[in-house]
């Protein structure tokens, strides 16, 4: 969603209806990510006959931590988190898997920070798919590895 709108920018708002013939992707789920992106404050609504969503800054200032973290929550939860923050320990002392958690979720967050919809935008390719698509593959994976 926000790579599509990354890539027609200056086009002023696009309708979801467009989006989601134009990405492959189904209107409902749309729906869905548009409701988070709004909260998260990375796209605005325009409404009316000519209506739509645009990105409510530019593309090149919207880096991809921001974008995962207002549709998938955490880029990665810590196994020692508190309830106030799923990224960062709250133990007195560290866990086991502390360090290691550590140093993929500092990796992430560098990766993903340094990488904004606008430079996504130019990537070829396609959208990926949605979450519930992800674990179904995941599932009909495991089953095939299960029989074989």
């Amino acid at each position: 969603m926000l790579v599509a709108l990354s890539r027609v920018e200056c086009a002023g708002p696009v309708s979801l209806t467009t989006v989601a013939r134009t990405e492959k992707l189904p209107h409902a789920y749309l729906e869905q990510l548009v409701a988070d992106l709004r909260r998260a404050e990375l796209v605005t609504a325009t409404r009316g006959k000519s209506g739509g969503y645009r990105l409510a800054r530019p593309a090149a200032e919207i880096n991809l931590v921001d974008a995962m973290r207002a549709l998938d929550g955490p880029i990665l939860e810590m196994p020692c988190a508190g309830p106030d923050n799923l990224e960062a320990c709250s133990r007195p002392q560290d866990c086991s898997v502390h360090d290691v958690f550590e140093r993929v979720h500092d990796s992430l967050a560098v990766a993903l920070a340094g990488t904004n919809l606008a430079e996504a935008a130019m990537a070829a390719g396609g959208p990926p798919y949605p979450m519930a698509v992800r674990r179904q593959r995941r599932l009909t994976t495991k089953e095939h590895h299960d029989i074989a």
